[in-house]
């Protein structure tokens, strides 16, 4: 991509990510966000058709620096690492707080969950379809399991709904994506064995 449409987009997605940020309600239009963006109408339909594209463009900008600290992590090479996974989710939430925090408090945003969805089980099947010995279908399957739950659960955090640290979060999620609900029914069975 050439890098003046890739420096106007980049002002268009800081625009919109601002405005978002500022306005109570959900609407904005195209003028304000060029106007912000310090471009013209026509400018900014040279690049999106939407304000939701620009956040359908973002999201999915997101979606890939995931993917991409996950093979840096390489983590398609190994046995699935939950641990990895939400390290790397952790940074990126991290290094978009702000963002996370105000999209997880708005319902009319909720399909930029759905799309992140979508779009993590889609990358995630692409990664390990020659790795894996099931179907396409179960691995998106086991893959929307995972991440439905997965994003639920910190949507919620975002709210400010649960009183971990991120990390713990991260740690907790790890461990129900993994092992499910083992380890909280043994911790169940021993407190009812000590009283």
């Amino acid at each position: 991509m050439d890098r003046r449409v890739q420096k106007t987009r980049a002002a268009i997605q800081k625009a919109y990510l601002e405005l978002l940020m500022e306005k109570k309600s959900m609407k904005m239009t195209i003028t304000e966000l060029a106007r912000k963006a310090n471009i013209d109408r026509k400018t900014f339909y040279l690049h999106y058709d939407t304000t939701d594209d620009v956040l359908r463009d973002y999201t999915q900008q997101l979606i890939s620096r995931l993917l991409s600290l996950l093979e840096r992590q390489d983590f398609f090479n190994q046995n699935f690492n939950t641990v990895s996974l939400y390290s790397a989710m952790n940074q990126i939430i991290s290094d978009n707080l702000a963002f996370f925090q105000h999209i997880a408090n708005m319902d009319y945003y909720d399909s930029f969950w759905e799309q992140g969805k979508e779009a993590l089980t889609l990358g995630i099947c692409n990664m390990y379809k020659e790795k894996v010995l099931v179907s396409e279908d179960v691995m998106k399957l086991y893959s929307r399991f995972v991440l439905t739950g997965t994003l639920e659960i910190y949507r919620e955090w975002l709210k400010g709904n649960l009183p971990f640290s991120m990390e713990e979060l991260g740690m907790l999620t790890s461990e129900v994506s993994f092992r499910g609900f083992a380890p909280a029914l043994k911790s169940g069975k021993q407190e009812e064995n000590l009283t």
